[in-house]
C-alpha cells in the first residue's frame, strides 16, 4: 500500500557500498517498499569534456553507459570507464574521493530505471572504511554540492541530498547481529572483521557500543592477487579473481583452464601447474600477513566472539578458523538476503549494504511517524 508522502520527503532512498571490486547498492522509492539492487564496476576515469560520449546509450542498460560532469570535470564511471577508457579501480586512492563520481553516476542510473526525472530528493546512507571515517563530513559537503548541479547523457540534473548518513564498513553486519542478539549483545566484546577486495577492517563492539577507533589496512584480496600475478605469465588480477575463488581452499585446477594462454599441450600443463602453485604460495603468504595484522589490532584478552564478513574472509575461512581455535568465529550474519534482491548472486558480499539499508529505512520511517 502506498504511503502518504510529505512534500519534503525524499523520492529515493539509497544505500551504497563503494567496494574495490564493485559498487553495490540497494534502493527503493518512498512510496513503495520494493527493494532493488544496483551493481556497477568500480572503475572511474576523468575524460575530456568533448570526448565522443554522445549517443552511446543505444539499447544497453544505463549502468553500462554512465558518465557525469560536475564542477567542470567529466568522468566515465563503471563499465564505460572500464571498457572504453581503460579506467582502473583506484585501489591506492582514498575511497571517498572517487565516491562522489560513483554516487552521482549511481543516482543517474537509478533515475533512469525509475523515471524520476531531473529534479528530486534523495536520502543516502553509505559505507566507508573505518580508516577514512574522518573524511565523512568532507565527503558529505562535496557530494551535496555536486548533486545540486551536474550533467549526464540525458541532460542536467539537480538533486537535493535531503538525508545523509555515513557508517563504517562492517556496521551493517553489526546492526544485523544486534537485531538477532537483542540485549545479549551488551554482555559481549565482539570483533567485527571485514575483509574485502581492497581493504581489511576491524571494528570492536564492547557491551553494545562500537569503538570510534576502527582500524583499516590495504590487506584485501588484491594483495593475494598481486602475488599470483608476480608468479605467473600474462595474467591479470581481474581475470584471476573469479577463478581463484572458484578453485576454493583445495585450489582445484578446473577454474584455471580458461586462463591458460599456451598453445602447446605440454606447455599448457606446465602453465596450469604454475598457476596452481602460484595460488597455493600466495594464499599461504597472504593469510600469514593478514592474520599477523589482525593479531595487532584484536586483543584476544576479553574478546568473546569474532564475526567475519566480506568475500575475501569467506575465501580464507579455513585459515581464519584455524588461527582462532579458542574464540567462537561467526560467519554469514546478515546474509539471509531475499533472492529477488540478490539477483546478481553476490551472497554475503551484499550483506553489509543490505543491512545498512534496512537500518536507514527504519530510521527514516521512525522520523516520519514522530
Amino acid at each position: 500500500m502506498a504511503q502518504r508522502r510529505h512534500k519534503y520527503s525524499p523520492e529515493l532512498i539509497l544505500a551504497l557500498d563503494f567496494g574495490g571490486s564493485a559498487t553495490k547498492g540497494i534502493y527503493s522509492t518512498l512510496e513503495m517498499m520494493i527493494l532493488k539492487p544496483l551493481l556497477m564496476e568500480p572503475e572511474v576515469v576523468k575524460i575530456s569534456p568533448d570526448s565522443s560520449i554522445d549517443g552511446i546509450l543505444g539499447a544497453t542498460d544505463p549502468e553500462n553507459a554512465a558518465w557525469i560532469n560536475y564542477q567542470g570535470q567529466t568522468f566515465a564511471v563503471g563499465y564505460l570507464a572500464k571498457t572504453k577508457y581503460y579506467g582502473n579501480e583506484g585501489l591506492k586512492e582514498l575511497k571517498y574521493e572517487r565516491a562522489v563520481a560513483k554516487t552521482l553516476a549511481a543516482i543517474w542510473v537509478i533515475s533512469q530505471k525509475l523515471k524520476l526525472g531531473t529534479k528530486f530528493r534523495v536520502a543516502l546512507v553509505c559505507l566507508l572504511p573505518p580508516g577514512e571515517f574522518e573524511n565523512k563530513e568532507s565527503f558529505h559537503q562535496q557530494l551535496k554540492t555536486a548533486l545540486a548541479d551536474f550533467t549526464t547523457s540525458t541532460g542536467r540534473m539537480g538533486v537535493e541530498l535531503s538525508e545523509f548518513n555515513c557508517l563504517p564498513e562492517g556496521a551493517g553486519i553489526y546492526l544485523a547481529y544486534q537485531k538477532q542478539q537483542g540485549k545479549t549483545i551488551n554482555t559481549k566484546i565482539i570483533a567485527f572483521v571485514m575483509v574485502g577486495y581492497r581493504n581489511a577492517s576491524v571494528l570492536i563492539a564492547e557491551k553494545g557500543i562500537i569503538s570510534a577507533d576502527g582500524k583499516t589496512s590495504d590487506l584485501g584480496m588484491i594483495r593475494l592477487l598481486d602475488k599470483v600475478v608476480a608468479r605467473t605469465s600474462g595474467q591479470t588480477a581481474s581475470q584471476l579473481a573469479p577463478a581463484i575463488v572458484a578453485a576454493g581452499s583445495d585450489i582445484a585446477c578446473t577454474p584455471f583452464l580458461k586462463l591458460i594462454r599456451s598453445i602447446n599441450k605440454t606447455n599448457k600443463q606446465q602453465e596450469l601447474m604454475q598457476i596452481q602453485q602460484a595460488v597455493k604460495f600466495a594464499r599461504s603468504e597472504y593469510t600469514a600477513v593478514l592474520t599477523s595484522w589482525l593479531d595487532q589490532v584484536i586483543s584476544r584478552n576479553g574478546i568473546t566472539e569474532i564475526l567475519f564478513c566480506g568475500g575475501t574472509a569467506d575465501y580464507v575461512r579455513r585459515e581464519l578458523n584455524s588461527h582462532y581455535p579458542g574464540i567462537p568465529c561467526l560467519w554469514g550474519v546478515g546474509a539471509d538476503i531475499p533472492q529477488q534482491i540478490d539477483s546478481f548472486g553476490l551472497g554475503s558480499r551484499l550483506a553489509d549494504v543490505y543491512s545498512v539499508f534496512l537500518y536507514f529505512w527504519e530510521k527514516l520511517n521512525h522520523g516520519r511517524t514522530n
